[in-house]
């Protein structure tokens, strides 16, 4: 996961999950909330030092974990992925996180992780 405020840069994390999950849709929601946690905790640490309010946006290339975030309707089978959803979602409403989608060609955390994927978007990230 790439976590960036205010258009910047501030990490970078990849590994392997640390848990099995049984879909497409249920990795990439993990890995939207374990960057979210991150996040969050990092705006924690530079609000306590800085006194500023930091937002904090994330983007998608998963139409499916956008749709699942934004409705609350939404229900995976797994209890692990309905927790995290529910996670997700309860920053979404209490303000402390934005979820946007974002085409996977320009996504930044696809030049990381991915072979042959264009550097253009964390390239901008970071300037």
């Amino acid at each position: 996961a790439v976590v960036s405020t205010q258009s910047t840069g501030i990490a970078y994390s990849c590994g392997k999950v640390k848990r099995v999950v049984k879909s497409v849709f249920a990795a990439e929601l993990y890995s939207l909330s374990e960057g979210l946690s991150e996040a969050i905790l990092m705006r924690h640490f530079i609000q306590e030092i800085t006194s500023r309010v930091i937002p904090i946006t994330v983007w998608t290339d998963s139409r499916q974990v956008l749709d699942a975030v934004r409705t609350v309707s939404s229900q995976p089978r797994d209890k692990k992925t309905i927790l995290e959803l529910r996670e997700v979602q309860d920053w979404i409403e209490k303000e402390e996180v934005e979820v946007q989608w974002i085409a996977s060609k320009e996504n930044p955390a696809d030049v990381l992780t991915k072979k042959g994927a264009s550097p253009e978007g964390l390239l901008s990230l970071l300037r």
